[in-house]
């Protein structure tokens, strides 16, 4: 069944978050900044995983 221009709006829209949202932990786990806890480390673990059930294998998730 073919999927609806929105459906492919929101698909793209959901892979650039994706993306950004990796970027942004692979440099939390680089730097390491003095706010960023282990109970922050955590919850990104938490939504890394999450987003790899949803996405599949569409966005890399290495984590770092």
């Amino acid at each position: 069944m073919p999927r609806s221009e929105g459906e492919k709006s929101l698909d793209s829209q959901f892979k650039i978050v994706a993306e950004a949202f990796l970027q942004s932990f692979e440099l939390l786990e680089e730097y390491a900044p003095g706010w960023y806890t282990e109970q922050y480390h955590q919850r990104a673990l938490s939504a890394l995983a999450n987003l790899g059930k949803v996405q599949g294998d569409s966005v890399s998730m290495q984590v770092v």
